[in-house]
């Protein structure tokens, strides 16, 4: 842990509590080699996240979209707030 605590110039017990919170939420898995503690990435959980917001990206995307033309059309006819 000291090596991630000088590259993220955090104190150790800090990297360990954020360890511990992305291990708890499945984001990680770790396990003791001697002294040191090995993580591994556990991308699953960020992957199925993606795939729940990309579903609501196009939504918004389209509604960002009118309301952008909305805008232009107020603001084409004069009538700026």
């Amino acid at each position: 842990m000291k090596d991630l605590a000088d590259i993220f110039a955090m104190s150790q017990p800090a990297v360990s509590k954020h360890l511990q919170v992305l291990e708890r939420a499945g984001l990680i898995m770790r396990r003791r080699n001697g002294r040191n503690n090995l993580c591994r990435l556990n991308q699953e959980p960020a992957e199925a996240v993606e795939r729940f917001l990309a579903k609501y990206k196009v939504f918004w995307q389209s509604r960002f979209e009118a309301l952008d033309k909305h805008l232009k059309e107020d603001k084409d006819d004069g009538n700026e707030g």
